[in-house]
């Protein structure tokens, strides 16, 4: 357990710390008037016995732009390489106690510097902390640092935060090596022996801050700009999804208010193009804008923005996940995403049981979350009993009506390999109809043989309302599919892979845990002679949708406003 402490005196801190290890605490962080603790957020870090760096926003906006996310183990080389430092550590209150007998320390930074020198650091990507002033170290803890005999690297770095908190410099230059990648300021500071003049040196970093800030999508929303329509922009500019079922619920019932939505997937008034020269005033000047994913970098709506997401999650979301890949390769990949969610004001969750999650995934501090199911829910649950549309979709399917159909619609990932798919055998294809739905975003070629290729214009939920047995990985439509009572399966045979990549919320995993496979000839046999196992009821299925109802009732609200 972490505890939380607001000290007032230093010489207070070894008495603070034995006192929370006998009450059973591993971890401490300390707190004062300049440093607020997301609590929500600190109470789903990883404990480790040893020093933790998590994430951290300043005036609570993230303008980090560090990529040590996507490593578990780091360095103070690793932590240094941020355009902005401040002491993000939860503290292990052991190694703190070690540091304490061997250091004197008089300031939060010279702690927290003294732990990024332990040799076991690692990263938990959850934004914990929120700084409202610039910290720095103290005199006192250079010569400390002084008597170190660190890396060459770890030596220039030392000096180079010595100097931006204006102390002497601890190495020489003769005892320092810059690192490979440095940016413009690193590359000033070793040119001239660290002797720029200070107000030379912070005149350009805030040039490069300021440059930065502009990249992370921080902006205020200018009401004046508001005109009364509504725009929906569908994941990825698609016509599909919950902002489909949505959109044509709302062009039904809200006739005497314009309706947009912007894809290329449909042609009609209602329908813009995203390459319109006329949809980013559209976006931009909407009372209320619906998403199913991220907003695009170049947009900033100035009206409320709801945003339906895209399902129930099974893999690990944003702050919740290493997403090594992304972070570490993708510029700016966090401080984007993380400034565009504080910007929406609603948020869909279909049930109840998932919302904890998204509450750490995502900074939810200024959302309203709202749990009345998704608007494709609906659709599944209004249509399933609907024999005349069933029958339209299985004859435009082709499928043979003497055969039971299974959809197999894998998910995303990263990367995709044949292997992590499941044969399609000739003995499943004498006993199903096999509908195959790649993923949208699958750039990969596969393609079984023999199998149905699901059309583009027949969207997912139609196929989930023809089939009998639902199939996938890590997909959330299996919890659509368990919503109208369809046999599911899941098959995951590199699931170890995929936790060490990406990671699963185990809660969610679980209850799925009599019908996921890692086998494939244990799947084929169980699906050729229908021996699947039922899941009859799951904290993450909820029948009891209002999505219609809620949602509209919030448009008029916006409206009325």
């Amino acid at each position: 357990m972490i505890k939380q402490i607001d000290l007032d005196s230093w010489d207070l801190l070894e008495d603070q710390l034995q006192k929370a290890f006998s009450e059973g605490y591993s971890h401490i962080v300390l707190t004062n008037n300049n440093i607020k603790i997301y609590k929500n957020m600190m109470a789903h870090v990883q404990l480790e016995p040893c020093t933790i760096v998590p994430d951290y926003t300043i005036h609570q906006q993230y303008l980090n732009d560090c990529r040590y996310f996507g490593k578990k183990n780091i360095t103070f080389n690793d932590w240094i390489e941020n355009i902005n430092h401040y002491p993000n550590i939860i503290f292990h209150i052991e190694t703190t106690q070690s540091i304490l007998s061997s250091f004197k320390v008089n300031h939060l930074f010279d702690l927290a510097l003294l732990s990024l020198l332990q040799d076991e650091v690692i990263t938990d990507s959850h934004v914990v902390f929120d700084f409202s002033s610039e910290l720095i170290t103290s005199k006192e803890v250079w010569k400390d640092i002084h008597r170190f005999e660190p890396l060459n690297t770890t030596a220039f770095n030392l000096n180079k935060l010595a100097y931006e908190h204006k102390h002497a410099l601890p190495f020489k230059s003769s005892e320092t090596l810059s690192p490979e990648q440095m940016r413009f300021t690193d590359k000033l500071l070793k040119s001239t022996g660290f002797k720029v003049p200070h107000w030379i040196f912070n005149s350009i970093h805030h040039h490069f801050v300021k440059k930065h800030r502009a990249l992370s999508y921080i902006y205020e929303k200018d009401t004046s700009k508001i005109k009364n329509h509504i725009v929906f922009l569908g994941f990825d500019y698609g016509f599909r999804g919950n902002s489909r079922y949505l959109f044509n619920h709302f062009a039904k019932h809200f006739t005497k208010l314009p309706i947009y939505f912007i894809t290329a997937d449909v042609n009609g008034p209602n329908f813009i193009k995203p390459d319109d020269p006329k949809a980013k005033e559209i976006i931009e000047s909407a009372r209320v804008v619906i998403l199913e994913s991220y907003i695009p970098d170049n947009l900033k709506p100035n009206g409320t923005i709801i945003q339906l997401w895209h399902g129930t999650p099974i893999k690990k979301l944003f702050l919740d996940s290493r997403e090594p890949q992304q972070n570490l390769n993708i510029y700016n990949y966090r401080a984007r995403k993380y400034n565009k969610w504080l910007h929406q004001d609603y948020f869909i969750s279909d049930c109840e049981d998932i919302i904890d999650y998204f509450k750490t995934a995502f900074p939810q501090q200024h959302t309203h979350i709202l749990n009345c199911g998704y608007p494709r829910i609906r659709y599944l649950l209004d249509k399933q009993s609907d024999q005349p549309y069933l029958s339209f979709i299985k004859q435009e399917l082709k499928l043979d009506t003497n055969k039971p159909t299974l959809l197999y619609a894998p998910t995303w990932k990263t990367e995709t390999n044949e292997s992590d798919l499941l044969p399609i055998s000739d003995g499943l294809l004498n006993k199903y109809n096999v509908i195959f739905k790649g993923h949208i975003e699958d750039n990969s070629d596969y393609i079984p043989e023999n199998a149905i290729l699901a059309p583009a214009h027949i969207e997912v939920q139609d196929l989930l309302l023809v089939s009998d047995i639902v199939l996938t990985d890590y997909s959330s439509i299996i919890f659509d599919a368990l919503t109208i009572d369809k046999i599911v399966c899941q098959y995951t045979p590199d699931h170890e892979k995929y936790i060490s990549e990406r990671g699963v919320y185990e809660d969610v995993m679980h209850s799925l845990a009599t019908v996921r496979y890692s086998d494939s000839k244990a799947l084929l046999n169980d699906l050729i002679s229908h021996q699947m196992k039922d899941i009859h009821t799951s904290a993450f299925v909820n029948k009891d949708n209002h999505a219609f109802e809620t949602l509209s009732h919030i448009i008029k609200k916006c409206i009325n406003t």
